[in-house]
């Protein structure tokens, strides 16, 4: 089984950043949807892991309030919404289906934009709207093995982002098979992303704040030998609460193990890289193969810079394609690996193709 990782260029970490909005108290109030019937839920259900109070993201949209509330927000939640920057879930539904779906549906987005721009109404106000807390502890529950970073790592008081590379040994004095590997960030409101790779290995995972952790299906494993040692890479950005504070973390790697799996169900990555970014708007193409036949159930794009799509197929020798990944309008601060509803059965020697268009920057 192989967990296909395509790759571009090197990717640039860039988060968007969100403004606030004053809040007209004249503004009519012609929308037929309100926040404590239709609006809360929709964010409470696609949002929530984020922005929450103790979330990673920097504000909370799970209360009404004019003073730092959903409301405070309405015109940057439409202009994100409108923009596709939010929430950041790039598959293309016309693609293959894929796992964990973070995407609002047209519906969906029509009725927040529409109360957005439509006065904002509270709704009722006899209606006690349930806190959210926000996510803590491990998703998959306790791991078998938790990995802290050696120590500590501090963004200083003038300094918004950062990056952190530290190496963990695992102590492992048998094979281990991995099914799933989580982290635990020390700083939640900080910690952006990790990337988890075993030293002179796969990437046993890439983490983002507010995902669901993913076991490889049916039964397959990453093998970690004795001895290994985990490579992870962490990037960070401070909340504009702490732009003038110097913030610390210390985060944990948190390892579930499996049984040893039957044959041919070792997961493998295979990398195909691409070149480096041009100018202009004209499609970037490139390839690679697959060097065995394997189980293709999971895709990470690492783009270097914002697409308005990007295909992923396979070649079969007669030349017939089978699409593996489609994203559209992704952009490089948010990369993910997307995990396929169907694994797609591929013999050895099968061509990868990719095809990006860059974004227009002027649309």
């Amino acid at each position: 089984i192989m967990a296909g990782a395509v790759a571009g260029a090197a990717a640039v970490a860039l988060v968007a950043t969100w403004t606030t909005t004053v809040v007209d108290a004249h503004k009519a109030k012609i929308s037929p949807f309100t926040y404590n019937k239709e609006i809360f839920p929709l964010l409470r259900d696609k949002c929530g892991r984020c922005h929450t109070d103790g979330g990673p993201a920097p504000m909370s949209l799970m209360t009404y309030n004019t003073d730092g509330g959903a409301v405070a927000w309405a015109e940057s939640i439409r202009e994100m919404l409108l923009s596709g920057t939010m929430p950041p879930w790039y598959a293309d539904p016309t693609g293959p289906a894929v796992r964990n779906n973070h995407a609002l549906t047209a519906r969906e987005l029509d009725t927040i934009i529409t109360w957005a721009i439509g006065g904002t109404p509270h709704g009722d106000l006899t209606v006690k709207i349930p806190p959210v807390p926000a996510r803590t502890g491990w998703s998959l529950g306790k791991p078998d093995v938790e990995l802290p970073m050696p120590a500590a790592y501090t963004v200083p008081d003038n300094v918004m982002q950062a990056s952190t590379e530290v190496e963990i040994p695992t102590n492992l004095t048998e094979v281990k098979w991995v099914k799933a590997v989580d982290l635990l960030p020390g700083t939640v409101s900080m910690v952006r992303r990790a990337y988890i790779r075993v030293d002179g290995g796969p990437l046993l995972a890439l983490w983002e704040p507010g995902d669901d952790v993913t076991p490889a299906p049916s039964g397959a494993a990453f093998k970690l030998m004795p001895g290994a040692r985990l490579k992870v890479k962490i990037d960070y950005k401070k909340s504009w609460m702490d732009e003038q504070k110097s913030v610390s973390d210390k985060s944990t790697v948190g390892l579930y193990f499996t049984e040893e799996p039957l044959a041919g169900k070792a997961v493998e990555t295979v990398t195909i890289d691409g070149p480096a970014g041009s100018d202009g708007l004209e499609p970037r193409s490139f390839g690679g193969a697959m060097p065995k036949a394997g189980r293709v159930f999971a895709v990470t794009p690492m783009l270097d810079d914002p697409y308005a799509t990007v295909e992923i197929n396979a070649v079969a020798a007669s030349g017939r394609k089978v699409p593996l990944l489609k994203l559209r309008n992704a952009r490089p601060e948010w990369p993910r690996r997307y995990w396929l509803v169907d694994p797609i059965e591929l013999p050895a020697n099968t061509k990868i193709e990719v095809t990006a268009v860059p974004s227009d920057p002027d649309t």
